[in-house]
């Protein structure tokens, strides 16, 4: 008989997953200051590591629910500031400039919730 994974033993799955969306994230960050195309292929890098943890997320849930809960909250604010870049980049007459300052506030909530799970 299988026992459900603890909390610490699920993370320890979901790390390798979660690493690439973390790294992801570092890498559009540095993206904000060079370029539109840089900032462009990041947000699909991003987009896809976010994609491939929900995937992981939905067959491997979490057996702790807050912690759960705040994994699913960092993939979908990656979602949004990919989705977001993506848009304002790709739609003309975009103020990009004005859509940096709401990716930092998305990157910063980002980086709370990558905190919070590194204290888990």
């Amino acid at each position: 008989m299988e026992r459900e994974p603890t909390p610490q033993h699920w993370l320890i799955r979901a790390s390798e997953v979660l690493r690439r969306v973390t790294s992801a994230e570092s890498r559009f960050s540095a993206s904000l200051s060079v370029n539109e195309i840089t900032m462009l292929a990041a947000a699909d890098e991003l987009e896809a590591a976010t994609s491939e943890a929900t995937m992981w997320l939905g067959g491997n849930p979490c057996p702790d629910r807050d912690l759960g809960g705040r994994v699913t909250l960092m993939l979908h604010t990656c979602a949004e500031v990919a989705l977001t870049a993506q848009r304002a980049i790709t739609n003309p007459g975009t103020d990009v400039e004005g859509v940096i300052g709401r990716l930092g506030d998305l990157l910063a909530i980002i980086d709370f919730h990558s905190q919070t799970l590194d204290a888990w």
